[in-house]
C-alpha cells in the first residue's frame, strides 16, 4: 500500500469478517492463532456473545472492541461469506460504528 493512502470498507463488511473470523476461530484448534492481525481467542472471547443469535447484549464489550482494534479489516474481509447460522449478521454489523471505528468499505 502507498503512503498515505487509507483503505478503507464498510462497516458491513468489517463486521462480516469480524464474525467470520469468530467462526473460524471456533472451529480451529490452535491457541494463540493470530489472522489478519486480530488474535483469535481474544476474537471469540470477548466478542461472540454480543453476535450470537438472541444476544441482548446493548453493545460490544470495550473488550470486544480491543480485541479488534488494530486489525487489518481489509485481510478479515476474504472471511465474510463463511458466517455460522448461530451468529446474528445484523448484530455483527454493528460492531464497527458502536466501537467508534466509523464506516469504510471492502
Amino acid at each position: 500500500m502507498a503512503a498515505g493512502r487509507k483503505v478503507t470498507m464498510s462497516s458491513a463488511g468489517v463486521a462480516a469478517a469480524l464474525v467470520a473470523l469468530l467462526v473460524v476461530a471456533a472451529a480451529s484448534g490452535a491457541a494463540g492463532l493470530r489472522v489478519c492481525s486480530v488474535d483469535r481467542d481474544s476474537v471469540v472471547n470477548n466478542c461472540k456473545s454480543y453476535c450470537t443469535v438472541g444476544s441482548t447484549e446493548a453493545s460490544p464489550s470495550g473488550a470486544c472492541c480491543n480485541a479488534v482494534r488494530g486489525g487489518n479489516f481489509k485481510c478479515l474481509c476474504q472471511f465474510r461469506n463463511a458466517l455460522s447460522p448461530d451468529i446474528d449478521g445484523n448484530r455483527a454489523m454493528q460492531i464497527p460504528a458502536k466501537c467508534g471505528y466509523g464506516a469504510a468499505s471492502c
